[in-house]
């Protein structure tokens, strides 16, 4: 009897990878409005004030969003576009993460400055109570998350199954079955006895007239 063997080990990989994507996408993206370093305004006045990671770098976000189309593209292309999609998240990943870093060392001073100067319309601002929130961080978190769908998509993508794949209907190795031959048509049962059969009724001592 013929099997369905769904390719299960290679769309469970292809979900991992756009759950990876989707994830870190998700992060990156929901990080950007929110509060990346905090501070206390001291002079002129005194005043809380914090800057989000919108306010210092719009790179995350547009990868963030790249990061979340390659999580959707990665049901639709086959091969050679599997392949380009991988490299898109495995760039957008380490892209984030790069950026981001490279803003901690001064995340919390020449911006935190410029919102203290904007909020108390001073140029003599000072600043005390500097640290950094968890967001920063956790968009780290996101692009490596994004560049491990993308590094999953290269090694493993070839193996994938697409949009329009089918299950295989045949098990492996197995041969349609030959046509079955038409049966033979049944005999009538009011057909005419043959000479045949009257000489096997007569040698039976049955009477053929009856």
């Amino acid at each position: 009897m013929a099997s369905e063997q769904p390719a299960r080990p290679s769309s469970r990989e292809k979900v991992l990878a756009a759950l990876f994507a989707a994830a870190g996408a998700a992060v990156v993206l929901a990080s950007a409005g929110r509060s990346w370093a905090h501070g206390t305004l001291t002079a002129p006045v005194r005043l809380s004030v914090s800057a989000s990671g919108s306010d210092l770098t719009g790179v995350p976000y547009a990868l963030g969003l790249a990061g979340l189309a390659g999580a959707v593209a990665l049901f639709a292309v086959r091969r050679i576009g599997r392949y380009a999609v991988g490299a898109v998240l495995l760039a957008a990943g380490i892209g984030t993460a790069a950026v981001v870093a490279s803003k901690l060392g001064h995340i919390d001073s020449a911006l935190l400055a410029k919102a203290a100067t904007e909020a108390a319309g001073a140029t003599d601002a000072k600043i005390a109570g500097i640290g950094n929130d968890a967001w920063p961080y956790l968009t780290i978190v996101g692009g490596i998350l994004i560049a491990i769908s993308g590094a999953l998509t290269l090694v493993r993508g070839n193996r994938w199954t697409g949009l329009s794949s089918r299950y295989e209907r045949i098990a492996p190795g197995a041969t349609k079955p030959a046509a079955s031959a038409s049966p033979a048509p049944a005999k009538a049962a009011d057909a005419e006895p043959t000479s045949r059969d009257l000489w096997d009724a007569l040698n039976r001592g049955a009477d053929p007239t009856v």
